[in-house]
């Protein structure tokens, strides 16, 4: 039997950081060593310093939430908002400092998808008590607050032709260079992006009273790199939607939308069909199947479906406007209220809603799906136009990637490229430079129809004689310059562990895990998000309610690739030359800083070596499960190895 001890501290034994490498070092032996034939070994113990850090590995995760805080007994049905999944690329062991910079970057990727909350400006500090120490961290998410102010995109804007029919935008007008003419408007960087819901509004001008136009808002129809087409269409047709498709728009089918073939689908839109004008929004129903619902501004008569409409527009006379009355078109967004009007006058606008008989009166409330609506028109015949005449949107200014794939609802149908894209790259260019995009979110291709089918985004049965039967709230606005009122704001959540009121259980692989690491333990979620409007300061600010755990979460193991023993390391599905894992505690129970770990029960693994062993060099690393270095280690690491003959 033969000890073998070995060392990464160098020979005048320093301890000091970046003098050796605990987790890789390589020890030399003079005169060469012989291990006799069929000999086994084993790890004797081990003397390691591990540093206080943060273990966010890949395996940890969080989500979040920005709407109203649901209570215990909450139902997704009266609801607008959804989870918002992100992907961890902290992978590892951080200072709290360099953790607190990585966590921002999670918390800007999470909350870009709002274009009020200021992404750009979101902050992440460490938190110290009475005596100076480490004791948490403060989460500072602000909203914008203010009223954006109008910025028509430059003619370099790209305007997404999605029924593959030309179409050209000047920097004021679109127009179309074919019939049949879907075109969307895309700005991105600082040429604009999408409509602000502080009061944000989209002012269509030029439009002919006898024109057979579309003019609407509508979420991103952005190009798909698996295939290189514009997601729901192929060339000329729009792509039957259902489970597992790429449309931005999951339930829609073709004959329950606009346009010629019943194909077109927005959020919100005007129709001048040339005989009168009619509104339509995009909805659910409670056959399971998506349409261009019309919003029946102009209802006059009670019956069991609909009450008179009076209280929310100043055109409930039983029949719709005619088509000679057309003129400038406004989109007004105030959160999840949607006010539209035409020539200066308010068609229609969320103002009394004490009754669901007005659902289909009124435009539907916003959701997480369009949380991000863009400039988006359909044109009957060549060479219609229309014009840009204000457009307030928010821009890189507050939104982090500033990019209209950078949305929700696109991050869950299709591959997108933020990483490494200049403001004025397209997705079309990045798919042209052969990158490799960020695949959506996994297993999410179906959330968008989840959510339209929930009882506040169905319209009433095809026939228009029935409306959902379940209880159906009012429409959140905006109040002291944030989202939501004073009794239901919208608030940032951070969802850390399991939580069926905001990610259902059948969601398995996205449960969250991470409520020790950032300070919340033994909560799923944070109780309150500090939301104020006061001081300057709009949004969200609070802070750990524990100290975050900074013991490791990790296993590490002992690997010694020189000798000729093999194990199997089923994680990485390889051959591996891991010897032992090192326990989390050591013998005395501490888990950082100096540890001792003296191994009492000992697992010989076989050399397989028939002839004699000679070693003069010993390679030991320190790793994680996947094979990686531990790197959340410092000062000297030393292992004492047991090599004998096999019992």
């Amino acid at each position: 039997m033969s000890l073998i001890i070995t060392s990464s501290a160098q020979h005048d034994e320093t301890n000091q950081v970046g003098i050796s490498i605990p987790y890789q070092y390589r020890n030399n032996i003079k005169n060469p060593l012989l291990i006799p034939p069929n000999s086994e070994v084993a790890v004797e113990s081990v003397k390691i310093q591990r540093v206080p850090m943060l273990d966010y590995a890949n395996n940890i995760t969080t989500n979040f939430w920005f709407g109203e805080r649901l209570a215990t007994n909450a139902s997704y049905e009266d609801q607008t908002s959804y989870f918002i999944p992100v992907r961890n690329e902290i992978l590892g062991s951080k200072s709290p400092q360099d953790f607190a910079e990585e966590f921002k970057k999670v918390l800007q990727e999470a909350y870009s998808f709002h274009p009020e909350i200021n992404s750009v400006n979101i902050d992440v500090n460490i938190s110290t008590d009475t005596n100076g120490l480490f004791s948490g961290f403060q989460f500072q998410i602000p909203q914008v607050a203010a009223a954006a102010t109008s910025v028509v995109p430059p003619s370099a804007t790209l305007l997404q032709e999605i029924s593959a029919v030309s179409a050209s935008y000047d920097g004021t007008s679109i127009e179309a260079n074919g019939d049949d003419c879907f075109a969307q408007l895309l700005p991105q960087g600082t040429q604009g992006g999408p409509l602000s819901f502080f009061s944000g509004s989209l002012t269509y001008g030029g439009l002919a009273v006898d024109d057979n136009v579309i003019v609407g808002i509508s979420r991103p129809y952005c190009k798909d790199p698996s295939d290189g087409a514009i997601q729901g269409w192929d060339g000329r047709d729009m792509r039957e939607s259902g489970p597992g498709t790429d449309h931005p728009f999951s339930l829609a089918i073709t004959g329950e939308g606009l346009g010629q073939y019943g194909e077109i689908y927005m959020d919100y839109c005007v129709y001048n069909n040339g005989t009168d004008i009619r509104i339509y929004n995009y909805t659910g129903d409670v056959d399971g199947l998506g349409r261009m619902s019309e919003v029946v501004y102009y209802a006059k008569n009670d019956s069991a479906s609909q009450t008179t409409n009076t209280a929310n527009s100043s055109f409930a006379t039983g029949s719709p406007l005619a088509s000679a009355a057309m003129g400038d078109v406004q989109f007004l967004v105030e959160n999840e209220k949607v006010k539209i009007s035409v020539s200066g006058e308010t068609l229609v606008a969320v103002n009394t809603f004490n009754s669901a008989s007005f659902k289909s009166q009124v435009p539907m409330p916003t959701s997480i799906s369009n949380w991000k609506m863009y400039p988006t028109v359909y044109f009957a015949q060549n060479g219609d136009t229309v014009d840009i005449d204000n457009y307030d949107c928010r821009t890189s200014s507050t939104i982090h990637n500033n990019f209209p794939e950078n949305s929700w609802i696109t991050r869950t149908k299709i591959g997108t490229f933020l990483d490494g894209r200049s403001s004025t790259q397209t997705q079309e260019d990045m798919i042209a430079t052969g990158s490799v995009p960020i695949p959506p979110f996994n297993n999410a291709t179906d959330w968008d129809m989840d959510i339209y089918t929930r009882d506040i985004l169905k319209a009433m049965t095809s026939d228009g004689t029935a409306i959902p039967d379940k209880t159906i709230r009012s429409y959140e606005g905006v109040q002291n310059n944030l989202m939501g009122t004073s009794t239901n704001r919208y608030e940032n959540i951070m969802i850390m562990g399991k939580n069926s009121r905001y990610i259902e259980r059948r969601l398995e692989q996205w449960q969250p895990n991470s409520t020790m690491v950032l300070g919340f333990s033994p909560f799923s979620i944070n109780a309150d998000s500090g939301m104020t409007h006061s001081g300057g300061y709009h949004g969200a600010s609070f802070t750990s309610v524990t100290k975050p755990s900074l013991s490791s979460q990790q296993s590490t193991f002992i690997r010694v690739p020189t000798l000729t023993h093999e194990t199997y390391n089923f994680a990485t599905g390889n051959p591996s030359k891991i010897l032992f894992q090192i326990p989390r505690f050591d013998n005395s129970g501490a888990e950082t800083g100096a540890l001792y770990f003296q191994n009492n029960d000992k697992s010989f693994i076989d050399l397989k070596n028939a002839a004699p062993l000679r070693l003069t060099d010993l390679d030991v690393h320190l790793v994680r499960k996947d094979e990686r270095f531990a790197k959340d280690l410092t000062g000297s690491t030393e292992v004492v190895f047991v090599v004998r003959s096999k019992m």
